[in-house]
Parts: C-alpha cells; structure tokens; sequence
C-alpha cells in the first residue's frame, strides 16, 4: 500500500450550505500503483475527486489511495461497522476507482498488492464486490449508493482463466443504487486530463445537480457518451424505494414536483371528487385552471330517486373510476395495485403482487384508515397517490363512516 488518506467532514450547512437531514457517510478507494499487474494513472486523482465532491455535499468521507488487500477489507469491515451504528435514515455511499475482474458472475476488485496468476485465486487477493454490498444491505440504512469506476482495461489478458471482459451486472438490493462507468462485459476508459470520463462528468453532476440520482446517472451517461463518441456507456441498477439527492431542491421545486404527479393521477379521472380534492390541495397551482376546467366539463349528476345504495365491505362500490366500480373492497384488497403504493417503488417490487402484500390490509386496519379519513382535514391524505387511486380512498372513507360494516 502506497499511502492511505483518511479525510472526515462532517457538513454543518455553514455559510449558506445546504443541511442535510439525514447521516451521509461514504467511503472511497481509488487504486493506481499497483505491483504486480499494469499500474492506472488516473483512479487515486478520480477518488480524491470524488472525495471532495462527496464531502461538499454533506457526506462524511473514509478515503483510501492505493489500497493493501488488508487495508480495504478493513476499511470495508469498519465502514458497514459505521453504518450499523448511524441508525435506518443513513445514506451510505462506497465508491471504487481502479482494477476490477468478473470470474464465474462475480465481480473483484482489485487492491494494488494482488498477484494473481490463476483466476481461482481471486477470493485470495482480491475483495469480493458483491460482500461490499452486503455490507451495506445488512446495515439496514435507508439508502445505499455503490458507484463503481473500474475496468479500464484486462490485467489478465495473459493468465489462465480471465476470458470475460468487464464486470458483471449485479442485482441492487431493496434500497440500493448501483453504478458503472460502462455497461456489464465492456471496458471503462482511464482518460487523458487527470481523470476518468466517467468520474469527471460524475463530480461535476454531483456538484450541481438538484435532481433525483437516476436523473444525475442519467445526465451523466450522457455526457460520457458524447465525451467518447459512444465508446463508453455508463449503466447502472436501481432500487431504490425513495428519491435521494445529492442536493435537495428547494421546497417550492419539491412542491411543483409533487403538484405534477398527484395532477398526473387524477387528470383522466371521472369522479368530480377527485378533481375537487386536487383543488382543495393545490387552489392556486400550476394546474387549477386546468382542473377547473375539466370539473366544469363533467356532467352533473342527476339527484337520486331511491335511497343510497348499501355500501358494506363484501358489496359491490356503486361509484368511482372503472376499475373499482362494481367491485367490493374486500375482493380490490385481495387483488393486485394498479398504481405503486408510493412513488418510486420499482415496478417489480409492485406490479403483478398483492396489495395485501406491500400493505398488510385487513378489514380492521382498513377500516382504520377509513376514520383516519373521516376525522379532521383529510384532504392531503385521500389526494395521496394509491394503489387503487383516490377513488378507492373515497369509498373507504364513506365505508368506515357508515360504521365498517
């Protein structure tokens, strides 16, 4: 090991910075100067770049330069032992630049004392990544970031056994964000200006983005494109079951986002009282006029003649958009959710499952809902986006007060 840099900052939101509510902790290896195999110019510049990145950002950076086997895992070890400690809120963040393999679907990094003359004896010299990301997964922190700069060319090309180019595509975990600088079985560039393309157009993304991180990863796999005329395409997994910024916009921005998407859900709907819940949430947005228009457009529903039909938990919903009306509530809550059952789950964590599953209904804690509903100003609550949409939620809450029968 050449060197090991440990720098920590812990970011206050001093002199108009930004604060940050959540624990950021990340840790950082960049390996160039290796020893037995091709050394790399760029990946100790590349993780001090992102180290400063990271640390204006609010995180709380472990950065590590031209790394021993023992000094990674170490550092690793420590860093999940971190995690564990700073509660379920965390955003954990491991970054790597410099050698890395794929053998048998695995992924190695590579630390700079690694002689390796067979690929069997990666688990000897190298460090597994897909333990790294158990370590992060085990800590049960809200949010985990693996951004992986690595396989900028083959070290191996000569030794038994290393056939496949590039890293192997690996599966994000709940909660998780993974990152390449190039797709799976294919070779990153090292770059010609102190740094890798990848990570160049990454701390600058970072840096200056208020956008969610697949908006930043996107951003980015653009500019590398551009940047190496379609010889490097960045990648990357997600699932992620909330939205992380590096940095937060500002609450008004949030509030136009959220504007969007409740407008996005109810805007081809049916029920006036959709449309009428949007405006209490939102009477002067960007959207009211539109809303108003379209509520006006709606015909007027003629007066009932008989009395109101009965709506009991195992009946039949007499109104509401098609694809609840006609169905009684404990067949809807048995089915599968039209919608996620909040924004950003990804869709194979959703779609085609039970909504019994992502929220434990049953006719009591249904029926509670429904109070909750009842009582008070609940207009936030029902405008929420749904499995079912807010139609559903207006059923429930005339079902519990008529007594949740």
């Amino acid at each position: 090991m050449k060197h090991i840099l440990f720098s920590c900052f812990l970011w206050l939101g001093l002199a108009g910075g930004t604060a940050f509510a959540e624990e950021r902790i990340a840790l950082i290896v960049g390996n160039g100067a290796y020893q037995a195999i091709s050394p790399l110019d760029n990946p100790v510049s590349d993780a001090a770049l992102m180290a400063s990145t990271l640390e204006a950002v609010g995180f709380k950076v472990t950065h590590l330069a031209d790394a021993s086997q023992a000094a990674m895992k170490r550092a690793v070890a420590d860093f999940g032992r971190d995690l564990r400690n700073a509660g379920p809120e965390t955003t954990a963040l491991f970054y790597y630049a410099g050698h890395a393999v794929q053998s048998f679907g695995n992924n190695y990094l590579l630390p700079v004392d690694a002689q390796i003359t067979h690929q069997t004896e990666l688990d000897l010299y190298g460090v597994e990544a897909d333990w790294i990301v158990r370590q992060l997964f085990s800590a049960r922190v809200k949010t985990s970031i693996v951004i992986l700069d690595a396989c900028r060319n083959n070290p191996f090309e000569n030794v038994s056994g290393f056939d496949s180019q590039g890293l192997a595509e690996m599966n994000a975990p709940t909660g998780s964000f993974i990152a390449y600088a190039t797709s799976p079985g294919n070779v990153a560039l090292d770059g010609t200006q102190g740094n890798s393309p990848y990570t160049l157009a990454l701390a600058d993304e970072i840096a200056r983005s208020d956008q969610p991180i697949e908006q930043v990863s996107k951003a980015v796999r653009i500019r590398v494109i551009n940047q190496t005329g379609g010889a490097q395409t960045p990648w990357d997994s997600s699932s992620l079951t909330s939205d992380f910024y590096f940095n937060r916009p500002a609450p008004g921005a949030l509030d136009n986002v959220a504007e969007a998407n409740l407008w996005n859900s109810v805007k081809n709907s049916s029920d006036p009282e959709q449309i009428k819940l949007f405006l209490r949430v939102h009477p002067n947005g960007s959207f009211s006029g539109q809303a108003r228009a379209l509520l006006l457009a709606m015909p007027t529903p003629k007066p009932s003649t008989g009395a109101a039909p009965r709506l009991a938990f195992d009946a039949p919903l007499p109104e509401g958009d098609p694809h609840i009306k006609g169905k009684a509530i404990a067949e809807l809550i048995n089915g599968s959710p039209l919608y996620p059952p909040f924004e950003g789950v990804p869709e194979e964590l959703w779609k085609g499952q039970k909504c019994t599953n992502c929220h434990q209904w049953t006719r009591e804690l249904l029926c509670e809902q429904g109070q909750f509903y009842v009582a008070g100003n609940s207009d936030n609550s029902l405008a929420k986006l749904h499995p079912y949409g807010g139609t559903f939620k207006s059923n429930v809450r005339k079902w519990a007060s008529a007594g949740c029968n």
